[in-house]
Parts: structure tokens; sequence; C-alpha cells
């Protein structure tokens, strides 16, 4: 698709006030980029769903270690419902300040290494609420003055955080991804401003990446900027006891702001963000999103509290979830695809190319059987469209041998430039 079409919609006189967004959906369309939205009738957390109707090999979900239908986590959920019923009926400063929801922020700064925690009803919330929260006044010029802060950023760092950055007055630096030089002299440009927030990812999960946490948070030392890691794809994924990846590199408690997300390896929805009590009971009243939202529900709150136990303990899943990845990962570069990551996490990013090669690419791999949509420009960078396989603790050999067979068929057919020369 040439996207500079884009750019010509509203040359010719429009004839109502929405005629441009009308014609980029339908040029979008013709160009096939509009997303597609499969109806899924069954669990989409489980090895195989019914998608469209047909039952299909599950390689999307982030159910990483099968928590969101296990036991002990339904259970949980069970007697909060029986108690509470859906919702919490709203904010926490009004009457969502459920007893449930402290045990649960007890249980996230145990599991992390922080000191507390705070509960937001999606992952976006945290995102979103975290950066102005912290670095934009809320009393005058309390805590600090508008346009004071600075933050310098991952350039691929997820979409929520870039919307956070958006709606905070601090000045913007992006850092070239991973380049710990490049954030160094975007630090030294940043001089000016004060406080500095580096703000980065555990885990690029897209790119099968692990960030190099303790040259960070070096860096964040000797500057004495404030460190903020998003560890949504991290936690219960790696360390010991599923605590994230501050964990894998045995350094808890060494960022000043640690967001996580309950819809991944935890099974639920949610969001949150941890670190020292009084960081924390700040964010309790400048975060927006916590303020003017309701609460994340008692159930919701209930079954996190199980899948947070089960975690803790969850070695065995990890291992099943590392063996699965390992054998994936294997059969596809084996066959010759351009697999990325060096194998600690238990995603399977495969590079397809350009932006119609991976949409045809998922889908013969929907007619073949396995359910992997693709990611694309503007998720990743401009013919680097990729799919990203993701197994859980929960998929058996003959499950990934489907997979690996459509893998194979896909290829050849499309003769797919993922397939390396």
């Amino acid at each position: 698709m040439d996207f500079s079409e884009l750019h010509t919609l509203g040359a010719s006189e429009e004839t109502h006030k929405l005629e441009r967004v009308e014609r980029t959906t339908r040029l979008v369309e013709a160009a096939g980029l509009y997303p597609s939205y499969r109806v899924v009738s069954s669990a989409s957390t489980e090895p195989t769903c019914l998608v469209d109707g047909r039952e299909l090999i599950m390689l999307c979900s982030n159910n990483y270690l099968g928590l969101a239908r296990h036991p002990a986590v339904i259970e949980g959920a069970r007697r909060e419902l029986e108690c509470h019923g859906l919702g919490p009926g709203g904010s926490r400063v009004l009457c969502g300040n459920l007893a449930v929801l402290g045990e649960l922020e007890e249980r996230i700064a145990d599991l992390v290494g922080t000191e507390d925690a705070v509960t937001l009803p999606t992952g976006y919330m945290a995102n979103v609420g975290a950066i102005n929260g912290l670095l934009d006044p809320i009393l005058g010029v309390l805590p600090y003055r508008k346009g004071a802060a600075a933050v310098i950023s991952d350039e691929r760092n997820h979409g929520t955080l870039f919307d956070g950055m958006a709606l905070s007055h601090a000045k913007r630096f992006l850092y070239a991804h991973n380049d710990l030089d490049d954030l160094v002299r975007k630090l030294e440009r940043a001089a000016d401003h004060s406080p500095r927030m580096i703000v980065t990812e555990g885990v690029y999960s897209v790119d099968g990446e692990v960030t190099p946490l303790p040259q960070i948070v070096e860096i964040a030392r000797r500057f004495d900027a404030i460190l903020m890691v998003d560890d949504a794809h991290g936690v219960g994924v790696l360390g010991p006891h599923g605590g994230g990846t501050l964990e894998h590199f045995g350094m808890e408690g060494q960022a000043d702001l640690v967001m996580g997300s309950f819809d991944k390896a935890l099974g639920g929805m949610g969001g949150w963000l941890a670190g020292r009590k009084e960081v924390v009971k700040y964010l309790r009243m400048s975060s927006h999103p916590y303020m003017t939202s309701s609460a994340v529900p008692a159930v919701m709150a209930g079954a996190m509290i199980r899948s947070i136990e089960a975690c803790i303990e969850g070695a065995e899943l990890r291992a099943r979830l590392r063996s699965n990845a390992d054998y994936l990962r294997g059969a596809l570069t084996g066959l010759g695809f351009r697999v990325l990551g060096d194998g600690t996490l238990p995603v399977v990013p495969v590079v397809i190319g350009g932006e119609e090669e991976a949409i045809a690419f998922s889908e013969r791999l929907l007619e073949l059987g396995v359910f992997l949509p693709c990611f694309r420009w503007p998720s990743v960078p401009r013919g680097t469209a990729r799919v990203r396989a993701t197994v859980t603790a929960l998929h058996r050999p003959e499950h990934l041998q489907r997979a690996v067979d459509a893998f194979r068929q896909a290829g050849q057919e499309l003769g797919s430039a993922a397939t390396a020369a």
C-alpha cells in the first residue's frame, strides 16, 4: 500500500464533516490492511479454541502459565462474586475501596519485591496515569513545575506508554531501541530538565528481547534519574518465582516504578504500579485513571490473589512453558524461518517482511488451522511485519506439531520472505 495516498485525503471538496474519516477507512480496507476481528466462541486462553466456528490451534493468547481457568483462580473469583457481585460501584475514593483490593496490592508488592502497589482496571490505564501522575504538578508548582521534567523513552516502548507521554507536560526524548550509548546521550541532552525519568519495558515481546536492565539501572543511578519499567510480559514468566525481569536479574526493588498487567501470565485483566510506599501513596491522589475510574472488581481481585499464589509456586509451569517455546523455536528455525530472540522468553517472533505478505501468511495459517494474527506497522518498523507465536504451559506436543506443519506449508506455498535464504 502506498501510504502517501492517506495525505491526499480531503483534497477534493468534502460532502460531509466526517468524509475524510470514512475515506480513510475505505482506503485501508481496499488495501487489505484493515484489522481482522475474528469471532472467538470458546475459551480464548486454551491451546485450542473455536474461531469463526472452527477449532484452531491458539498461538496468540498471553495466558503463558495457563492460569486463566486454573481451579484455584476460578474459586477465588467465585467467592468474591458471591459476596460483591460484578462491579465495585465506584472509584476507590467513593465506595470502591474494597478490602480485597488491599490484599491484592500486598500480594503484588511481594511478588515484584516492592513496598506497595496500586491497582487499576486495565494495564493501559496504569501506563497512561503513571507519567503525568508523577511528573506533572497537582498543587500549583508541586511537586514539579509544568514542563520541568523530561521523559527519556525507548523508541519501541508500548503504545500505551506513548499515550502516557502525550498526556504529560514533560519534555519527551526518544533513544534508539536498547541502545545504551544513545540513552546516555539523550540524558545529557535533557540536562536542563529535572527530574528526568527513564522509561523502558522489561521485555519486548514482539522482538523476543529482554532489556539490559542492569546497565540501565546503573545509568539511572549515574544521572540521578527516575526509572520506570513496564514489565507486563515479564511478570510471571521471568525469575525463580515469576517476579519478572528485575527478579530475573536479581535486582528487585531497584526500579522506582514497576508497571505490570494481570492479563498476561496471571490470566486475568487489569494493571498495577508498584514502588516505594510513599510513591504509591502519592499516585493514589495524582493518577487520573485511578481517581476517576471504577476500581478493579472484587471478582477479578479474588481471582488474581489466587493466581499470584499459583505463579509464585509455578516453577513447574514455567519449565513446561519454556520447553514448549524451545521446541517451537527450534522447529521453526530448522525450517529456515527468521526467528527473533535468544530463547530467554516464551515467545517466538517470526519476521515475515512486508505488511501485505504478513497478512497473507497469517491468513494462510488460519486456513491451515492456526490462529496467529500478525503485527505490522506502526506496531513494528515498516518492512519487519511479523507473527508472534505465543505458547503456553498448556500446549501439548500435538498442538505444537500441527503449528509447525502449518508454518511449513504456508512458507512453501507463499514463498515467504520469512524463510532464510
